[in-house]
């Protein structure tokens, strides 16, 4: 009988031990906490270059937000401006031009509940469609942009030319790799345009097309797991956050089996993962660049919750751009704290729903053992 309190015990022991990371080591809650101390005073995000909010940045934390189930509406600076509100001003003053930045803008409005079919007089959907070349297949832009046009018409139920899936086939390096600027010559492709170009694929059905983008992704792939930008590379091979989210994104696209990816002890999320600096809450760059940086982080985001390019969060704004809105008085470490909506658990994203199963098991393994000490029947499974 003396032996129950203390199996009960450790084995209490072992259930909490094993809950811990996934709940106190959040790194998608603590990432949020750091771009939230980054917002400027127009409701935007600046890398530190240039000077001023970007809006490519500014449209990747947008979609980091509603990764991490906020609202970003509610995500109000000083000034009483939303990211939302940035977005709203440079859309109205035509600073949203080129065909790759109408698409992420597209992107963070269907991520954060908006209409990007009517946004700051703008149909930013039409206007990408308006883009499309009949002839080339081409959006404008470069491979990169290409491939965000897709998934923005993709997320936005619009169809998508066949013609415009052949482009990128068209333009597949002899290595399997796609380049940013079309190059077809093997070595010229790199990670962050290839993961892209495959999701872009993926969503208008050319699956059987990507096995050789595969293909270079794995022989580009470090022993950590993680992914460099390009392998080789004049400016260094060692992973980074950006490249191995985008990566990641792609397979969690296609549903590869991540014990596929691991070289070493960890598969891409895994690397991904040991670039968050708990310190800060940040994701680093690279791991020899340790310091806090926006872009990672807010890239680094939607990938640890679980989504892609062809699967967006959905997140309803409560908080609606206006010109004529009030200061509220709130600033965004406020939002910050914002109440959660549940992430996906089966897309591998951090969850904290498992804690609270745990607690239930506890509960339920303590009553058990109590009552089969005590003689009473127990059903059994």
């Amino acid at each position: 009988m003396s032996r129950i309190p203390v199996l009960i015990a450790f084995v209490l022991v072992l259930i909490v031990a094993s809950a811990l990371p996934v709940w106190a080591g959040d790194p998608v809650d603590a990432a949020l906490a750091y771009l939230a101390s980054q917002q400027q005073a127009d409701g935007g995000f600046t890398g530190g270059y240039g000077g001023g909010s970007d809006l490519g940045l500014t449209c990747d934390v947008i979609l980091a937000v509603a990764a991490g189930g906020r609202d970003v509406g509610a995500w109000v600076s000083g000034s009483g401006r939303s990211p939302l509100d940035y977005l709203h001003a440079q859309v109205a003053r035509g600073a949203v031009g080129e065909s790759g930045m109408k698409a992420k803008v597209a992107l963070a409005l269907l991520a954060s509940g908006q209409d990007p079919t009517a946004f700051a007089g703008h149909d930013l959907i039409a206007e990408l469609e308006a883009g499309y070349d009949w002839v080339t297949g081409r959006y404008g832009g470069n491979v990169f942009d290409q491939a965000l046009a897709m998934v923005a018409l993709f997320n936005a139920g619009r169809w998508i030319p066949d013609q415009a899936a052949q482009y990128l086939l068209d333009k597949q390096c002899a290595d399997g790799a796609w380049a940013l600027f079309g190059d077809t010559a093997a070595g010229a492709g790199d990670t962050n345009t290839t993961a892209l170009v495959i999701q872009a694929l993926l969503a208008t059905g050319h699956r059987d097309e990507i096995g050789e983008g595969f293909d270079y992704l794995r022989r580009v792939q470090n022993t950590d797991g993680g992914f460099p930008y390009q392998n080789p590379s004049a400016y260094g091979t060692q992973t980074d956050a950006n490249s191995t989210a985008y990566v990641y994104q792609a397979l969690l696209a296609a549903g590869a089996p991540l014990g596929e990816w691991m070289p070493g002890v960890t598969d891409p999320l895994g690397a991904l993962v040991a670039l968050h600096d708990p310190a800060s809450g940040a994701f680093f760059w690279q791991a020899a660049v340790s310091t806090p940086n926006v872009l990672a982080t807010a890239q680094a985001i939607p990938a640890v919750a679980g989504y892609t390019f062809v699967h967006l969060p959905r997140v309803d704004t409560v908080g609606v751009p206006s010109e004529s809105r009030e200061p509220e008085g709130r600033g965004a470490a406020d939002a910050a704290g914002a109440p959660e909506v549940a992430l996906l658990s089966e897309s591998g994203g951090v969850d904290a729903l498992p804690v609270c199963l745990m607690g239930l098991g506890v509960a339920a393994l303590a009553a058990g053992l109590a009552g089969r000490a005590d003689g009473c029947a127990i059903g059994r499974t």
